[in-house]
This record gives C-alpha cells, sequence and structure tokens, in this order.
C-alpha cells in the first residue's frame, strides 16, 4: 500500500557539513594555553624565590644569634670603645686597664644588663659614663660570648657561661634605671675596683615637676605624653621612643610642632598648649629616661641589609650611612640630628615615608631626597635593623640644663 508522502529510509543519519573553526577561537585558546603557562611558571617562581628569602632570613638570624664574642663587639660597641678598645679622650673610657674590666665577672655583665648613667674613673680619667643596657637587646648566650671576648682581650681572661649571665639577670631583674656611675658599681658590685667619684644628680626644679606632670596627665585637660608615647617614653607601634632623645631636639621638635613647621594633627594642638619653658623641661625630663628598649624586628625587613645602610651606605645609590650623621650606634647628634637606635620599626620606616614624600616640596634637604632614594624594602630593612640596637643613653638633668 502506498502513501503520497514519499518514503523515508530510516538508517538515514543526519549529518551537518563539515565547517572550519573561526581564527578568534584559536587565538583565545592559545592565549588561554600561554597565560596557564605563564601562571604556572610565575608561581613557581614566587615560590622558589619565597623560599630562597626565608633561607636567607634564617641564615641571617642564626648569623646574628651565634656570632662570636669579637663579632658582637664589633658591630655593637666598636662605634663607641673603638675596635682596639681605645675609647674617645674626654668621653668614651678605655677598655685595656679599666678596673671594670678587670674586676669580677659580675661587674662586667651587670654594666653589659643595664648600663652605667654617671661619673665614672677610668686609668686616672674622669669621664661622665652615658653607656646603653644590652640586656633588652642581647640574650644571655650572647651577652656572655660578648663579655667573654672583652675580659679575654683587655681584661684578665676567662670564660663566662651562659648560666652566669642568667643568674646575673635574675638577681637584678628588678632593676629599672643604669648603674649609677663607678662609685655604686664599686660599692655594689666589687669593691676591688677602688674609689670612684660620687654620682650627684641635680635637684628638681619647679619647671621638672611640672615637664612630669604634663608627661602623666597632660596640661589644662589636653593629653598627656603617657598617653600616646608611654609612661616611660618608650614609645609604641607608630609613635617615637622619646626616652634618651637629645634635650635640646625634643624642645625644637615641640616648638615645630606649635608653629606648623612639622606638620602633625595630632600633635600640633598639645604643643600650643606649652609654653617656651614646658618644652625645654620636658626635653630635659624625656633626655633623662633610662627606659629599657621595647622594640624588636617587625617588619620583616632584611636585617643584614639594614645593617649594611646603617654602617656603610650604599654608593650606588648615592646613600650616605645612618651613622655619618646619626653619629655612633644611632644615637643621635645634638640638637638637631636626633637618636634612631631602638625605634619601632613601623615608626621608623612611616617617618622615612613621610620624608620622601617632602622631596618635591623641600628641595635640597637632606633626609627627604635620602629617603626619596630608599625603596620600600630598604626602608623597611633599616627599621627592622635599627630596631635591634640598643637605646640611646639617657642624658643625666645636670647635663641637659
Amino acid at each position: 500500500m502506498t502513501t503520497d508522502r514519499e518514503s523515508v529510509d530510516e538508517a538515514f543519519e543526519p549529518y551537518e557539513p563539515k565547517r572550519r573553526v573561526p581564527l578568534p577561537v584559536y587565538w583565545v585558546a592559545i592565549a588561554l594555553a600561554l597565560w596557564g603557562a605563564l601562571t604556572l611558571l610565575r608561581d613557581s617562581s614566587a615560590d622558589r624565590t619565597g623560599a630562597k628569602q626565608r633561607i636567607a632570613e634564617a641564615t641571617t638570624l642564626e648569623r646574628r644569634q651565634t656570632a662570636t664574642g669579637s663579632a658582637l663587639f664589633a658591630e655593637r660597641c666598636a662605634t663607641c670603645h673603638q675596635a682596639d678598645g681605645t675609647g674617645v679622650d674626654g668621653a668614651i673610657p678605655p677598655l685595656a686597664g679599666s678596673p671594670f674590666v678587670g674586676a669580677s665577672p659580675g661587674v662586667i655583665v651587670q654594666i653589659l644588663l643595664h648600663g652605667i648613667e654617671g661619673p665614672i674613673s677610668v686609668n686616672g680619667s674622669d669621664f661622665d659614663g652615658h653607656m646603653p643596657a644590652f640586656g633588652s637587646v642581647l640574650d644571655d648566650d650572647q651577652l656572655a660570648r660578648l663579655a667573654t671576648s672583652v675580659r679575654g682581650t683587655w681584661g684578665p681572661g676567662g670564660s663566662i657561661s651562659p648560666g652566669f649571665v642568667a643568674t646575673e639577670r635574675a638577681r637584678t631583674a628588678q632593676r629599672t634605671s643604669p648603674w649609677h656611675g663607678g662609685d655604686e658599681i664599686a660599692t655594689t658590685l666589687d669593691r676591688t675596683i677602688g674609689v670612684q667619684p660620687a654620682y650627684l644628680p641635680a635637684p628638681r626644679s619647679p619647671d621638672d615637676l611640672t615637664a612630669q606632670s604634663i608627661a602623666s596627665i597632660g596640661k589644662a585637660g589636653g593629653w598627656s605624653c603617657a598617653s600616646c608615647h608611654g609612661s616611660h617614653g618608650e614609645g609604641r607601634d607608630g609613635v617615637p621612643r622619646l626616652a634618651g632623645l637629645s634635650p635640646d631636639y625634643i624642645a625644637r621638635q615641640l616648638l615645630a610642632f606649635t608653629d606648623g613647621s612639622r606638620p602633625n594633627d595630632i600633635m600640633r594642638p598639645v604643643a600650643q598648649q606649652l609654653t617656651a619653658a614646658d618644652r625645654v623641661a620636658l626635653g630635659r625630663l624625656f633626655a633623662s629616661l633610662a627606659t629599657p628598649s621595647s622594640s624588636h624586628p617587625a617588619l620583616e625587613g632584611d636585617v643584614a641589609r639594614g645593617a649594611e645602610l646603617a654602617l656603610q651606605g650604599d654608593d650606588r645609590r648615592n646613600l650616605p650611612s645612618c651613622f655619618s650623621c646619626h653619629g655612633p650606634s644611632g644615637f643621635g647628634v645634638s640638637p638637631n640630628i636626633p637618636s634612631i637606635a631602638a625605634q619601632r620599626p613601623s615608626y621608623t620606616a612611616g617617618r622615612l615615608a613621610a620624608l620622601a614624600r617632602l622631596t618635591s616640596r623641600q628641595p635640597g634637604s637632606i633626609m627627604p631626597a635620602i629617603a626619596g632614594r630608599l625603596s620600600d624594602a630598604d626602608r623597611r630593612a633599616v627599621a627592622d635593623y635599627l630596631a635591634t640596637l640598643p637605646p640611646s643613653p639617657a642624658t643625666s638633668s645636670k647635663d641637659a640644663r
């Protein structure tokens, strides 16, 4: 039986005619393949670079922690006492023949732990000793190696163990101030040191008492210094350490905040409440504080690179060393060049970045030009290295007047 419809072959398979893939599709596929390959390569390279960086940082830290006593002396002490231990006439006492080096081992350990403030006599010469404390920046093992090296080079020799340092640290753990000159060390630790000049702190004046009040509770309802800078001028993240800074430098900066030559929205209203006498008295107060350092590397900077920039600079980038201006160990050069030792790294790096932004507005100024040539990595490196240094020695009240 037939119909008027055409018969249909049920075995017939429909198909589409072959067409060429458009060229843009090829281009997209090739681009995606290249992107994927480059991403894998970049990630692999980043992993290798990160691993190398972590290994380098660990090696640097290990090298610093296991440095010999002589290496620790070169890094921490030689800028003041000189590499040969001869000191500086009238300023820094020599180590050779020093009764403090030749005394019982506990003397040199206690001096390293807490520092000295006040007069001492060495080899017939008097010095107004202001030595920083290293107890907060060096551990017992490092202090033992350093003390052993000094006594072995300029004293009677003999090994000092980390356990001995730990015992000495625990014995004077409650001490919050440096040793008050050679007289206190001789009468308290070892009388064989001999007669030493007496420590005579200057009496407090009414201005000093006013400064103490401003630092603790503020003036006329304003903010106190302690609310930001700490009760002992130790500073905190993003806020500078004031303890041990030059009294003249502090007074000058307060004036700069007042007249706007150093712009700061927080400090300006505080500084504007102060009289000229207040500024001078606050400078004396903070300069006289021998507060232990609370700073430590916190920005993941290359500490070895930071030490290179601080000690030697970088001629290739026209960067002078930090210490060529800021003095031995970064303790500052009064009255205009501040101490940079033991500052919190977040403050130091932030201050350098702020100075770099002033390059175009203050052409010819030294620090903006230098800061402008530092990379972000170099700023972090310098900031972290400076955080490892002992704090600037306190200035006695009588010297600050």
